[in-house]
């Protein structure tokens, strides 16, 4: 541990993290916390577990499914004695971090959330941008007739009846909601997908406009390098509204935290 302002007294007691994950940012934070802090943090890593076969961190117990709401969370949080909470879902998963900041305020446990900066429109990018995914599915007929949806597997149904668009669905598995695809083709695929693979795909099937949420990150950002060098637009949702919790925007910025509550506990 190379960084001064990381090493963590040796007679204070071990750090009992709980950290909400289901993204890559999640299994990230978690693998670097166990290499930064060794035995002086306890770490468990919760996810919903939507998807079945979820790419996981090693060495850390994982605890799939819900709590049941915020009065589930605190349970949870006073039962294992956690110290500390670090939100690491996703940015649009608005439902789980509410709960997770609700709870942690009554548990008076003290909350990270890890917040990805969100993409920003570069020369070139011919963005337009949305507050929802309704608004996305009402804008969409106006700005081309074959679109790749790349907003998961939830609210889906917005896209309903689109009788005037071909759409191309991608998804890492078959949504849970109903939908009905009849002017269209589903496609299941899961990321990282890199520009090439990405242009590969927008000119194969004559995409001429994509839909997304500005969910930031690298790992889905190939779809826009290639939607920018095909000059293709993009209807992009805008990111919702933080939570009142304390944030982080690198994984750098979580490590430091960290190490503050550690040794202020």
């Amino acid at each position: 541990m190379s960084d001064p302002d990381l090493r963590l007294k040796h007679h204070l007691s071990p750090l009992n993290v709980l950290v909400f994950g289901g993204t890559g940012d999640a299994n990230q934070i978690t693998s670097e916390l166990l290499v930064r802090f060794g035995s002086h943090i306890r770490l468990q890593l919760s996810i919903a577990g939507r998807t079945s076969a979820p790419n996981l961190p090693d060495g850390v117990p994982v605890r799939i499914g819900g709590f049941g709401g915020p009065e589930g969370i605190v349970k949870n949080l006073k039962k294992e004695g956690i110290d500390l909470v670090i939100d690491a879902t996703h940015p649009f998963a608005t439902q789980i971090s509410a709960h997770i900041a609700k709870a942690c305020e009554q548990a008076g446990t003290p909350c990270i959330q890890y917040h990805r900066a969100p993409w920003t429109p570069t020369e070139g990018d011919h963005w337009i941008t949305v507050p929802n995914l309704k608004a996305a599915a009402q804008k969409l007929p106006s700005v081309g007739t074959r679109a790749l949806i790349a907003i998961g597997r939830k609210n889906l149904h917005y896209f309903n009846n689109l009788q005037d668009c071909w759409l191309l669905v991608r998804t890492i598995e078959a949504p849970k909601q109903p939908f009905d695809l009849a002017n269209g083709e589903w496609l299941s695929a899961r990321g990282p997908f890199s520009a090439d693979r990405e242009r590969d795909l927008l000119e194969r099937y004559e995409i001429d406009v994509v839909v997304t949420k500005n969910s930031g990150g690298e790992a889905s950002e190939g779809k826009l390098i290639a939607a920018r060098e095909l000059g293709i637009p993009v209807i992009m949702v805008e990111r919702p509204p933080l939570q009142d919790v304390d944030y982080a925007s690198t994984t750098e910025e979580v490590m430091q935290k960290v190490a503050h509550y550690h040794t202020t506990q």
